[in-house]
């Protein structure tokens, strides 16, 4: 039972980051074209798909593995193209990026556990 509810509130969690992709469009975009994405606007809007999807195939056990997958592609993707501190001159925003990387690779891991165990 505890499962469940803890699988729901990470769904409910990457729901609502997909909505925020398509809610603060624009910041998002202006974020990812200072990454240096190659097509911020469709690599924004293929993220909101992905997160909402992910999160909402989590949810349901029969296509969980589905919604762990699209999550994955997001997470290995984000992770490695737009939080790369090792680039990082300021050590503010060289830190702040390092956490999101860490935070990234730590739900990484928390979807593989859910899709193994």
């Amino acid at each position: 039972m505890i499962k469940t509810v803890l699988i729901i509130l990470l769904g409910v969690f990457f729901i609502l980051n997909g909505f925020n992709h398509f809610y603060n469009e624009k910041m998002v975009e202006e974020y990812a074209r200072k990454r240096g994405l190659f097509s911020p606007r469709l690599s924004v809007m293929a993220a909101g798909m992905l997160l909402i999807f992910g999160g909402i195939a989590l949810m349901i056990p029969a296509v969980r593995i589905a919604g762990i997958v699209s999550l994955s592609v997001f997470l290995i993707i984000a992770t490695f193209t737009i939080h790369t501190f090792w680039v990082e001159k300021e050590k503010q925003a060289r830190l702040g990026e390092a956490m999101n990387f860490a935070k990234n690779l730590a739900i990484l891991t928390e979807l593989l556990y859910i899709g193994f165990a």
